[in-house]
């Protein structure tokens, strides 16, 4: 795992620590997988994961 994902990871899980993801915590989110201009697998693959989270009730958005 590249140090990008690690730290999209880390981001992740610190903004939902509270169960709760702010507009401002996914926007930030956003900006952290397209710094680079490009997606990875694995940044998708994370952002797919935490949109499951949302639709299943897992996580809820402010």
């Amino acid at each position: 795992m590249s140090e990008d994902t690690q730290k999209l990871r880390k981001m992740i899980e610190n903004a939902l620590a509270d169960g709760v993801l702010s507009r401002a915590e996914s926007e930030m989110i956003k900006r952290e997988i397209y710094a680079d201009k490009k997606v990875t697998p694995e940044e998708a693959r994370l952002w797919q994961d935490l949109q499951r989270k949302i639709s299943d009730g897992e996580i809820e958005i402010n």
